[in-house]
């Protein structure tokens, strides 16, 4: 009797210990925030498509982590991210999932195109390789988007 009382009380401390191991886990797992910026200087639709597919992949991967994703387009980039662009779909999904979408104003004056003439949604930014600079010394994550 006095035995099966001692592996009762081991199995009970054992439980309590695995208990509060898978609670630990959980906490590690949500506690984090990844901050991510996708760089996309490349105006051929099969680099965004890998980029994009590259950006939903990484918010799935890291949930249930919170996740703060910017895509920044530049140089050709900026012309995948008109209002006529045919990725705008994926480009409204991953919006819809709190990506945040920039184009360099650098490149958009080149273009000579203005903040109405790109997709819904869009931010701007100065420029483009200053806003990868700062993100970097911010602590963000830096991609290269595309190939």
């Amino acid at each position: 009797m006095k035995r099966r009382s001692v592996l009762l009380a081991l199995c009970a401390v054992l439980m309590m210990g695995l208990g509060g191991l898978t609670k630990m886990q959980a906490q590690s797992a949500t506690g984090k925030t990844h901050r991510v910026l996708m760089a996309v200087s490349s105006g051929d639709e099969m680099d965004w498509q890998i980029a994009l597919g590259n950006t939903r992949n990484l918010i799935a991967g890291l949930k249930p982590d919170t996740v703060e994703v910017e895509v920044v387009a530049f140089a050709g980039g900026i012309n995948m991210v008109k209002a006529d662009s045919s990725v705008a779909a994926d480009i409204a999904k991953l919006q819809a999932e709190g990506v945040k979408f920039v184009a360099c104003q650098n490149s958009m004056r080149a273009h000579k195109l203005e903040l109405k003439d790109l997709l819904p949604g869009m931010g701007s930014v100065p420029s483009g390789i200053v806003e990868v600079v700062t993100k970097q010394e911010q602590g963000w994550v830096y991609i290269k988007g595309g190939r």
